[in-house]
């Protein structure tokens, strides 16, 4: 899985870094569930103003899409290659969506908006593009601090739990970003995730979770996961991530049980 992201992981965080204007408190006032609701509304309906492809080279390389309602000006990630399994090299954008949706369904705010879209006649993924941002690769080389270390932490320990329920890479630090002002964290690229394998990430120990995430891990059930995520995973992808889930709720118990709640459930700053 790694090889096969790498080649084109160094080029999506720069475009990311490269992006248009939108940034932390893009919307003032609005909660993280209603600017997602509103972004959603226009990466659906914006007008394409200008496509940018074959940055990268190859032919899957995604596309910068320059987007205009009008008003407002954006940049988007266009990814449309669509390999799902069981190809031996999976890599598909409904992977991206379903990634998205499910971020959605418990309530976390780091995978950036998205929806699927038709540009050129090629069916994809069209994600929001933020800006100001440096990798978490780039924040540990350099040693900088965030200014509330707590906050940064708590953020990560939310996107190690996800990746656990998704399957991908753990604390990959190119597809974490964070915003250089603000101090937010996103986590992007999905393209590969959600493998079909009924146990939780090897060398990615969860340690805690937040008291929201927790809440909604144990209200997750599969009649929810199926009508959200049924059109872009497999009966084997479906049932993998629900068992994950089982797995996670599971490990979090065992941790509070063996170290008090205090000690691993946190609430959000």
């Amino acid at each position: 899985m790694e090889k096969n992201k790498s080649w084109v992981k160094g080029f999506l965080v720069i475009l990311w870094l490269l992006g248009g204007p939108v940034g932390a408190g893009f919307l003032a006032g609005e909660t993280d569930k209603q600017e997602r609701e509103v972004m959603e509304k226009y990466l659906k309906k914006a007008r394409v103003v200008q496509i940018i492809k074959g940055a990268a080279g190859g032919r899957t390389a995604p596309w910068i899409v320059k987007l205009s309602d009008g008003r407002l000006k954006q940049q988007a990630i266009f990814k449309f290659i669509n390999r799902p399994r069981p190809t031996m090299l999976p890599d598909s954008y409904r992977y991206e969506v379903a990634a998205y949706r499910l971020s959605k369904l418990l309530g976390l705010g780091f995978v950036p908006a998205m929806v699927e879209r038709t540009i050129e006649g090629r069916p994809g993924s069209l994600q929001l593009m933020i800006t100001g941002t440096m990798t978490e690769d780039y924040r540990a080389n350099q040693g900088l601090e965030p200014p509330d270390k707590q906050a940064f932490e708590q953020a990560l320990a939310e996107i190690l739990i996800f990746e656990n329920l998704v399957y991908d890479q753990c604390l990959d630090g190119t597809d974490i970003l964070i915003q250089k002002t603000s101090w937010r964290v996103w986590r992007i690229d999905f393209s590969e995730a959600f493998t079909p394998v009924e146990e939780l990430l090897p060398d990615c120990p969860i340690r805690r979770c937040s008291r929201s995430l927790y809440d909604s891990l144990k209200k997750l059930d599969e009649a929810s996961v199926k009508s959200a995520l049924g059109s872009y995973l497999s009966q084997a992808e479906l049932a993998a991530l629900l068992k994950r889930k089982q797995l996670v709720v599971k490990k979090i118990e065992e941790l509070i049980a063996e170290q008090g709640e205090e000690a691993i459930i946190f609430l959000k700053k």
